[in-house]
């Protein structure tokens, strides 16, 4: 037994379904992502199981036995606790939809296998003896940090597959092999759904290395396809050239050392290019926790002293997108508004006693606070 397969093995939380399947079977197997993040020594939250030598209707009698709640229409996969729990099967596509599949009971690990889109995520391990199952050599691309897909024919089945080999290279790191990179130039996206589409989107904006799926967004011609100007209304794909792309993925890849935050990306690529960050995520429908990024100020050009404190009066800048470099980290705590807001000692009731009313009033705050702040940095030496 490896020494990954005997800590599966050993998995407390496993322990229940054990318990479960054991009179039936001893074929069940994790399969999937979990497989691969237990290789590479990730976290794991949660688990997908694929159950063989048992037939549908003793596996739906046994789910039901747990109160495990089946989704899905074609084919049920049953959740329980934190398990994804399955039968083995074959997907062949019958249309241009994502739901157009056939799906049929297939009892062999090696055929259904190539069902998954990649050799990284089409190895098992046995949760009882922890054998591992590795048909397609994912161990060694594993090694290697290498996405290639397993089988020509199904992986252009389903052409979402392209923009998670995207995510997958920015979360992992991972380069695409060739032979897999040229499939996915041929495969079109059009027919996909915007929400299946920006799924795939929001994983590829949370991953750690960001230039590395946006270099594959270039060289596929989806940067421009999925991004763009807005011309009388009018969606206009971004055109830019490759000298252009490479000065904003040398930024996007130092930005990623600083900032964490899953906005950063269209933050910087609105930003840079000049579009319109609302229109963009409208015609995606990325969910409203991005829209906000509509409220942060960006600079293509460093910005003065007196346009970061500008920007403390609303927050600590350790909290501000444009803060992604180590020259503006530095300055922010040399001004003391990285960590703490700038907060002028301004007196509203002084101000009311002046008699203005409605927009004057918010025009003699700012008036205050561009006084304050210009205070502040002349006792500092800044300008």
């Amino acid at each position: 037994m490896s020494k990954i397969g005997s800590k599966i093995c050993q998995n407390s939380d496993l322990d229940e379904v054990r318990r479960l399947l054991a009179p039936h079977t001893t074929r069940v197997y994790l399969v999937g992502g979990c497989v691969r993040d237990t290789l590479l020594g990730r976290e794991i939250y949660d688990y997908d199981i694929e159950i063989y030598d048992i037939y549908p209707h003793k596996f739906d009698a046994l789910m039901q036995s747990i109160g495990a709640s089946g989704v899905g229409k074609s084919y049920f996969i049953y959740k329980f606790k934190n398990f994804d729990l399955g039968l083995p099967r074959s997907e062949s596509k019958t249309g241009e939809r994502h739901k157009d599949f056939a799906v049929s009971y297939i009892n062999d690990p090696r055929t259904a296998c190539l069902r998954r889109d990649f050799t990284i995520n089409a190895m098992m391990i046995n949760i009882f003896d922890g054998e591992l199952l590795d048909f397609y050599g994912g161990r060694d691309d594993l090694r290697g940090q290498i996405l290639r897909h397993i089988d020509e024919a199904k992986f252009c089945e389903d052409a979402l597959r392209v923009l998670r080999g995207v995510q997958f290279s920015a979360r992992l790191g991972f380069t695409i092999a060739p032979e897999t990179l040229n499939l996915m130039k041929k495969l079109p996206l059009e027919n996909l759904s915007r929400e299946r589409i920006n799924a795939e989107l929001v994983k590829f904006f949370k991953a750690p290395n960001l230039h590395i799926g946006a270099r594959y967004l270039f060289e596929l011609n989806l940067l421009g396809w999925l991004f763009g100007k807005f011309v009388g209304g009018e969606f206009k794909g971004l055109c830019i050239s490759r000298q252009e792309f490479d000065k904003f993925n040398a930024l996007l890849k130092n930005a990623r050392k600083f900032v964490s935050d899953e906005r950063l990306f269209i933050y910087l690529l609105c930003g840079y290019f000049g579009l319109d960050a609302r229109a963009n995520l409208e015609r995606l429908k990325l969910p409203k926790s991005f829209f906000s990024v509509e409220k942060e100020p960006f600079f293509k050009d460093e910005p003065s002293d007196f346009e970061l404190m500008k920007i403390a009066l609303k927050k600590p800048l350790k909290f501000w997108l444009g803060c992604y470099d180590e020259s503006r980290i530095n300055r922010a705590k040399e001004l003391k508004i990285y960590d703490e807001r700038f907060s002028p000692d301004i007196k509203m009731n002084k101000i009311l006693t002046l008699g203005l009313k409605g927009e004057q009033i918010g025009a003699e705050i700012k008036r205050r606070q561009e006084a304050a702040i210009r205070e502040y940095l002349t006792k500092t030496d800044r300008d």
